[in-house]
């Protein structure tokens, strides 16, 4: 009995050690926290899964204890617009000195790997991003210069070489790292607002070797079970576009989408023949989407009553996401339809979506004549539209 009794302690203990190896804790200081909620949020696909919370002390200090048997990414924040993303594995004591003006303001990370690679990245984007304010601001310097021409295509050329020199940094830093977590985070990055860092079907490559060695990694996690659903639309699309040279093209009749409103109403795309259409594809928890739609609520205050129509369908989840972000961003008066099926929404096959923000501009008789128009592009193409006619 006595030998027994030592071997199902030993396996007890064997069994609690695997535990503590999957517990991570996170802890730091946080300035001006100002007796604030400071939250710690899971990132899972499409959403943010609530994990804890705690009001740190008076001299800034809190600590969170959690589960990663995986290298999982976090984040931590007081509001929407303030916080930091850190991925943390299993056994590490993550410590952070944070400002809570700006939790993502030179923060102090340490005992995390995957938070290293990630911050060294955003790092080197900061030099980017002031490099191009620089340009920006040499612009307005001159912006009454009889030379402004002239400067303004230096400038664009400067502009164009630190973004391709970024591109290829972040390539190599992204291919050295391509094992760890934080290349799902590189992938989805941004050289500047609005421009995509990797473009999924001009770097469809590195996408694919990404998948190939995340999914062989980390088959059970949430976020690379989802990349590798999104890469496996991405080569779908490929080899439709491989035998039909595009699906949709200029002059083509987009396919019909019949999808329900907020209000539960069933509304078809071709129930706006006979004006001229922008066909947006969006999400509530895509940063480039939201930034985009002051520019469409631009648009369509300008040409609405022109015969300008937007059916923009979104391929969230949650129907409090979807409404709340077309409430914040006063995009209410065009027409908002979505099955809520995020990536099985139905429309991602029909079109072979593999990136959003996506739309087409569709005449009066439904078809293609302008792709991807955004900003200043699209404005210019309406207001040529509408005087020719």
């Amino acid at each position: 009995m006595g030998i027994i009794r030592s071997i199902f302690l030993l396996i007890l203990m064997v069994l609690f050690a695997g535990c503590r190896n999957n517990n991570v804790t996170i802890s730091g200081v946080v300035s001006n926290s100002g007796g604030r909620q400071l939250y710690l949020k899971e990132v899972k696909p499409g959403f943010l899964m609530a994990k804890d919370s705690v009001i740190p002390d008076i001299d800034g200090s809190f600590s969170f204890r959690t589960d990663a048997p995986i290298p999982t990414y976090y984040m931590l924040s007081f509001s929407d617009k303030n916080f930091l993303t850190i991925l943390v594995d299993k056994g590490e004591k993550v410590e952070v000195t944070l400002n809570g003006d700006s939790l993502s303001y030179h923060p102090v990370v340490k005992g995390s790997e995957g938070s290293s690679l990630l911050l060294s990245f955003q790092e080197k984007h900061e030099v980017l991003i002031e490099e191009l304010s620089a340009l920006t601001k040499c612009y307005y310097d001159s912006i009454n210069s009889t030379r402004l021409p002239v400067i303004m295509d230096s400038l664009d050329r400067k502009a164009a070489m630190l973004v391709a020199d970024f591109k290829t940094y972040a390539t190599g830093y992204l291919v050295e790292n391509i094992n760890s977590m934080s290349a799902i985070f590189l992938l989805n990055q941004q050289s500047v607002p609005g421009m995509t860092l990797f473009d999924p079907l001009k770097d469809s490559d590195l996408f694919f070797r990404v998948d190939s060695s995340l999914y062989a990694r980390y088959p059970e996690s949430d976020l690379v079970i989802d990349f590798h659903d999104f890469t496996s639309g991405l080569r779908a699309r490929q080899r439709r576009d491989d035998g039909s040279k595009g699906i949709i093209t200029i002059g083509s009749v987009v396919p019909e989408i019949a999808l329900p409103n907020p209000a539960g109403d069933t509304i078809r795309l071709s129930s706006t023949r006979g004006s001229v259409v922008l066909l947006d594809f969006w999400a509530s928890w895509c940063p480039p989407c939201r930034d985009e739609n002051p520019n469409l609520v631009a648009a369509y205050s300008t040409f609405h009553n022109r015969g300008f129509k937007i059916y923009q369908v979104s391929l969230d989840m949650k129907a409090e996401d979807w409404t709340e972000a077309i409430s914040k961003d006063k995009t209410g008066r065009w027409i908002h339809v979505s099955d809520l099926r995020y990536k099985d929404s139905e429309v991602i096959k029909t079109y072979g979506l593999s990136s959003i923000p996506y739309n087409y501009l569709l005449d009066q008789d439904g078809k293609v004549i302008g792709i991807n128009l955004r900003g200043e592009e699209l404005q210019k193409k309406l207001a040529d539209l509408f005087t020719t006619n």
